[in-house]
């Protein structure tokens, strides 16, 4: 059985890919490797969990000085420590981005152990930006010795093309959803109309204008999740907005069973665009309406069974808002398309197979 080794350190490990990763073990004998500490959600993935030689604990987290050094000198984020001492034998490295710490380590470890490099790229921003001449040399020698990459939003692979990686190394795969979790809910309980949200509270969320719509038209909502935000958000919510702490990941599809939209107001922040948009496949699966801003990864991932808005428009997120939640033919007939192009679309089971064919025939 062929050994495949992905790279997912600290904040880029997640339950939801691997949710749909692990279907390979059929086929592939699976080891994941992460260092530092869990994002949200995946806290229970089975990992190899690599140690920095100083690494401690301080106030609950763990610590070591010499990631830091890495980090903030160096410029080398989510450096992946002993990396050269667990590779061996492995015949295909599933690494990040072009442009991360842990896909250079992996391309500068690739002619001593002979395997082959994949990447997965999500980033939708110029590779090469803001790059000074080390990085830019790094991103490069990185792509000289990919041999594909999966992409998960179509602008990732303009971008890996952009910065000179051949179409032909390319397979767009999306993200996949177990569709038979993420399913409509049985008979509702009768209920004010509720809009939700989940995910992480950050800036580029846009959540504090959500709210704002929210309030103006007096709908309650929920806000599923946690992050630097919350304190401020807390600040401006009114009695009809409701904070819901984070869940596990096999817990979250209850969650659409108690709103009738799901709204995702994402804004432009420096440096970062929304890439995909994954909360908005579990909303489509589960047969909830979406409204979304136009921006980044999402238009691509809801097609046309969503409401758009423009990025930071309170007023037209509210009217949005207001009029799905008046029209229930339109909230229905959204509901039913958006779940038959979750099932066409966006199946673990056929991601997967995408992430198979192209493993066999690079081996």
């Amino acid at each position: 059985m062929k050994k495949i080794a992905f790279l997912r350190p600290a904040q880029t490990l997640s339950q939801y890919e691997m949710d749909y990763v692990r279907l390979l073990e059929d086929e592939f004998e699976l080891q994941v490797f992460t260092v530092g500490e869990s994002a949200i959600g995946s806290e229970n993935v089975s990992a190899v969990r690599l140690k920095w030689p100083d690494q401690f604990m301080w106030n609950g987290r763990e610590r070591s000085f010499m990631n830091a050094f890495y980090a903030r000198v160096f410029r080398r984020r989510y450096h992946l420590p002993g990396l050269e001492k667990v590779l061996k034998g492995f015949d295909i490295v599933q690494a990040g981005e072009a442009r991360s710490e842990y896909s250079y380590q992996a391309a500068l470890l690739k002619p001593h152990f002979g395997y082959k490099l994949f990447l997965s790229a999500s980033e939708n921003q110029p590779i090469f930006e803001d790059c000074n001449n080390s990085m830019r040399r790094r991103i490069e020698l990185v792509l000289e010795r990919t041999d594909h990459a999966f992409c998960i939003p179509m602008e990732a692979q303009e971008r890996l093309i952009s910065a000179g990686l051949a179409s032909d190394k390319i397979t767009v795969i999306g993200h996949g959803i177990d569709c038979d979790r993420f399913c409509p809910a049985g008979e509702k309980v009768e209920r004010d109309f509720r809009v939700g949200y989940c995910g992480r509270f950050r800036k580029e969320k846009g959540l504090s204008n959500l709210i704002r719509a929210a309030k103006e038209s007096d709908i309650e909502l929920l806000l599923l999740g946690e992050g630097p935000e919350e304190d401020e958000l807390r600040k401006i919510a009114g009695e009809k907005v409701r904070f819901l702490p984070a869940r596990l990941y096999h817990e979250i599809h209850t969650f659409y069973h108690d709103i009738d939209l799901f709204v995702l107001p994402s804004i432009p922040v420096p440096g970062l665009v929304e890439q995909f948009g994954f909360v908005l496949m579990e909303a489509m699966a589960s047969g909830i309406p979406v409204a979304a801003s136009r921006i980044g990864g999402i238009p691509n991932v809801l097609g046309d069974v969503g409401i758009f808005v423009e990025p930071g428009n309170v007023e037209e997120l509210k009217n949005a808002i207001i009029k799905i939640r008046d029209d229930a033919d339109l909230r229905k007939e959204l509901g039913i398309r958006g779940r038959a192009r979750a099932l066409q679309l966006f199946r673990r089971e056929a991601v997967v197979n995408k992430m198979r064919e192209r493993y066999r025939k690079v081996l």
